[in-house]
């Protein structure tokens, strides 16, 4: 894979500059893509569909002109519900 990455005029001369810049943007790149596998993993696939779901039900829920408070309550509601099935 390649990536050709588009850098403003002020920045160009200077990333030029660095000498060992191919090796730090590697580096980058491999730490992110641990950071991403270490994101995947650390929740369920349940646990992301949840949060999929929510994300849904509150976007709905702002459409509808539900106020902010409205909706922390009724999330503070369904945490302690949760929270009791500990």
């Amino acid at each position: 894979m390649s990536i050709t990455v588009e850098l403003p005029p002020d920045l160009d001369q200077q990333v030029r500059d660095i000498p060992d810049v191919e090796k730090r943007v590697l580096s980058f790149l491999r730490d992110q893509v641990e950071y991403e596998r270490w994101r995947r993993e650390r929740y369920s696939d349940e646990a992301r569909r949840l949060l999929g779901e929510s994300k849904e039900e509150a976007a709905r829920m702002q459409a509808e002109g539900v106020p902010r408070a409205e909706m922390v309550r009724r999330f503070i509601q369904a945490y302690d519900k949760v929270a009791e099935q500990r």
